[in-house]
């Protein structure tokens, strides 16, 4: 699996509709084989500390399609600072690299970061949207968590809750009790 667009200087306009794809990098295990069924996210944060920002698709086969249409979100900042990964149901990860969002005034901040925790000259920052591509307001809410444990709680997600902060917006977040009990267990609670 090769992720090849959103590409590097890609910067996109939120509310816009864009085209993210992928190929077959020939390296094994093909894409036809380890990538028919599998999920996108859009994320932020640095390289070892990425964070979950919402869910692009779900279910899709590379060797059906080799691309998907998304419309990007209104985010805070407007920086180079955001990713998408590509998760398969065995749990491996490719990523997109690095790309930007803005808004109708185009204007981009340089991300807060220039080098990663680990000393790698990746410029990087934590990002945060600020409304769904139909301009709806979103919590301020973020957490953070491994690929492995974004896949997991998604896959054992059982709880909904829905939050408001106004009678005309609901808000709906999905615990995992199961996630929970995980964490807490590697946590030694």
């Amino acid at each position: 699996m090769a992720p090849n667009y959103p590409e590097p200087g890609t910067i996109w306009k939120s509310g816009t509709e864009y085209e993210i794809s992928w190929f077959d990098d020939k390296k094994s295990p093909s894409i036809s084989k380890a990538w028919t069924k599998f999920k996108i996210d859009f994320m932020t944060g640095d390289n070892n500390n990425q964070k979950f920002l919402k869910n692009v698709a779900r279910d899709l086969d590379a060797s059906q399609i080799n691309s998907i249409n998304w419309t990007a979100p209104a985010v805070k900042p407007h920086s180079a600072i955001y990713f998408l990964m590509f998760t398969n149901e065995k749990g491996d990860n490719a990523w997109t690299t690095r790309f930007a969002i803005t808004d109708e005034e185009d204007k981009l901040s340089k991300p807060q970061h220039a080098v990663q925790p680990d000393g790698a000259k990746i410029p990087w920052g934590v990002g945060r949207m600020v409304s769904d591509a139909k301009g709806f307001p979103l919590s301020n809410v973020a957490y953070s968590m491994t690929p492995a444990m974004a896949s997991a709680a998604e896959r054992n997600a059982a709880v909904e809750i829905a939050v408001s902060n106004n009678s005309n917006q609901k808000i709906k977040l999905s615990f995992s009790i199961l996630f929970l009990s995980a964490a807490a267990s590697l946590l030694n609670l």
